[in-house]
């Protein structure tokens, strides 16, 4: 019978990890790698109080999942991982027309009711002076509101994966209003690997749906209707931030 374990015994047991080896565990070059296991028999609330508000993590909340009761390490930190979630967000930025009408909220702390703590790499939204946009929905306020978030990672099949070396990128899209997971089937998915002349990887965004603009209202001016982001774009401006 496993023990639950306490947010200090969270504490002890991520304090007590040599980073390097983690470092080197996500180092492998395969396209397919598992989480890094951390501990097991951790319950929601306890790994809650864990995270806390985010701030002053060993490991980052954004490189950290519950799954099943085991907290893993998803990735660290690494020039591939933050190119990727960068690049992302300046070709969606673009795509959508006029970037000035979506709210950034970066790699923000999400809170559901009975559900660990998440922490995107990047996340997106209506603002508060968003034309035509629906109410936010309760219990949520404009500040909170995330109808995209991205993450990014080298393992769990519901992120944004990229290779160590930035060579191969693979993608799942899921609704917002669901909690990603491998027994639930994402929207769109699909897989790509570097090539100096590929075809393009286009991921499509409904821009009515990131700013919870009803299909009879009008978007603000100069948005598109459709956001288009070519991942194999992202993919080689990542590989040439390498080189």
């Amino acid at each position: 019978m496993t023990t639950l374990k306490t947010a200090d015994d969270i504490r002890v047991a991520i304090d007590a990890l040599e980073l390097d080896a983690v470092a080197s565990y996500f180092d492998n070059d395969d396209d397919e790698i598992d989480p890094y296991v951390v501990c097991e028999g951790v319950s929601i609330a306890a790994f809650n109080e864990y995270v806390g508000d985010g701030e002053g993590l060993r490991v980052p909340l954004r490189f950290l999942a519950l799954d099943d009761g085991r907290i893993v390490i998803v990735e660290l930190p690494t020039k591939v991982h933050e190119s990727t979630a960068a690049e992302f967000t300046s070709k969606f930025l673009r795509a959508a027309g006029n970037e000035d009408e979506v709210a950034k909220g970066g790699s923000m702390t999400a809170r559901r009711a009975a559900n660990p703590n998440k922490e995107a790499d990047a996340t997106f939204g209506p603002k508060r002076t968003t034309l035509n946009r629906t109410p936010a929905p309760a219990p949520r306020t404009v500040t909170d509101w995330v109808t995209l978030a991205v993450e990014v990672g080298r393992s769990q099949s519901w992120l944004l994966k990229i290779s160590a070396p930035g060579t191969q990128i693979r993608y799942a899209l899921y609704d917002s209003t669901t909690r990603p997971h491998p027994t639930i089937r994402p929207t769109a998915r699909g897989t790509s690997r570097h090539a100096a002349a590929g075809a393009a990887v286009n991921v499509t965004f409904d821009m009515r749906r990131i700013l919870s603009i009803p299909a009879n209202q009008a978007l603000p001016n100069g948005v598109n209707a459709i956001a288009i982001v070519d991942l194999r774009t992202v993919m080689n401006l990542v590989i040439r931030s390498l080189r």
